[in-house]
């Protein structure tokens, strides 16, 4: 396999291909057509990617593994996020995302789905027994209150407070919204809440137009993600461990660390959705 030194990738003709590890709710976007995408910014472990209302993060294998990411193998991190940072445009599809000669491709798959098993409330209750259901500074009175009425525009109302509050890519009310609406709707359907999981199917199309005007582009594409039941990888583990599989203080902390405030956030909403299935 060629190493991609700066090098040798000006003098060949043909890109270097660098593998990765991609979730498959970015699968059409990348083996589509193809379309030019925006790079929106990068960091030292990821840059993330716009094309239309769709984002595209890639990240180096030490990175977080988004719903919406594809993970490199760790040699060829440095050298892609470089080419990224320096560039305005990309080009995503045809099974590969091109930067100055450079395609990653995916050749393995995630599904950022997770598969709960069917338990019952008292598991749930039990395993939510000791976790913490906000962060200091965010107001989720009305978010809890419209859950436990069913109602969905009182979760719009709530959105609307929430969405955009506090800095960074993914503030802390957005990440505590996605969690809440992640959770609502997988362990509604794991615990067979259809009314639960019909509401938040029916505020999707305008949650997620009220995200795009509300917040950044990269943390609407997670809200609207998260509304399908795909989250990244340790909030799966935590949800999957309040479902009965795995170990609940292990997979909160797990969570917990990851980012600056985004993890904390996040665990904070899945305790709220899911403390509304069981009220």
């Amino acid at each position: 396999m060629i190493c991609p030194e700066t090098a040798e990738v000006e003098r060949s003709p043909v890109p270097v291909r660098v593998p990765g590890v991609a979730s498959t709710a970015i699968h059409g976007l990348l083996t589509g057509m193809g379309a030019e995408a925006t790079v929106l910014g990068s960091s030292s472990q990821a840059a993330w990617l716009q094309a239309g209302r769709r984002v595209v993060v890639i990240s180096t294998g030490d990175g977080a593994r988004l719903p919406n990411s594809i993970r490199l193998a760790a040699k060829y991190g440095d050298e892609v996020l470089r080419r990224i940072a320096s560039e305005t445009r990309v080009l995503v599809g045809h099974g590969m995302i091109m930067v100055d000669g450079i395609a990653v491709t995916a050749t393995r798959w995630w599904d950022p789905r997770p598969a709960l098993p069917t338990f019952t409330s008292d598991t749930l209750t039990a395993r939510l027994r000791g976790l913490p259901a906000g962060v200091p500074g965010i107001d989720t009175a009305s978010l809890r209150l419209a859950l436990e009425v069913g109602s969905a525009g009182g979760v719009l109302h709530s959105a609307r407070s929430l969405l955009g509050r506090g800095p960074g890519l993914t503030p802390e009310g957005d990440d505590v919204l996605a969690g809440t609406l992640a959770a609502t709707r997988l362990l509604g359907e794991a615990l067979g809440r259809e009314n639960s999981v019909a509401m938040i199917a029916g505020v999707s199309p305008p949650l997620a137009e009220l995200a795009a005007l509300r917040t950044t582009a990269f943390s609407a594409a997670l809200i609207e993600m998260a509304m399908q039941g795909q989250v990244v990888e340790s909030a799966g583990v935590l949800l999957r461990a309040l479902a009965g599989r795995g170990d609940v203080a292990a997979a909160h902390l797990g969570l917990i660390r990851l980012g600056h405030t985004s993890g904390p956030a996040l665990a904070a909403g899945i305790v709220l959705g899911a403390r509304s299935l069981v009220k």
